[in-house]
């Protein structure tokens, strides 16, 4: 059940959006090593955003999975980051990532949790 959501300043149209949700799918599937039909993907451009000071492009990241543990997160990060830096040429420095683990019995879908 994981779920990834981007939010970005970047400026992306309606066809740049949906390619992004392709690519993110697909990365995170094979990062994670999850099948990709479990993956929900929520990307958002255009959206005002400062860090550290300036408005140049910046990007969050939520990563949010059931089984995820801290000890692959660094090297989780680093992927995330070069994927972001590639798709919507965000550099790392401007990139926060969150990663949360999700206990499947708070977490539901299809009419029952996990």
């Amino acid at each position: 059940m994981p779920y990834i959501r981007i939010e970005t300043s970047q400026v992306m149209d309606e066809a740049k959006t949906a390619t992004i949700l392709k690519e993110t799918s697909a990365f995170m599937s094979g990062l994670l090593g999850k099948p990709e039909k479990v993956f929900m993907v929520s990307v958002t451009g255009n959206t005002p955003m400062m860090f550290s000071g300036d408005t140049r492009p910046a990007a969050y990241v939520e990563v949010k999975s059931i089984g995820l543990t801290a000890d692959k997160c660094d090297g989780y990060a680093k992927a995330v980051c070069e994927f972001i830096q590639s798709a919507l040429q965000v550099p790392p420095e401007r990139t926060y990532i969150d990663f949360a683990a999700i206990d499947g019995k708070m977490f539901g879908w299809n009419g029952q949790t996990f």
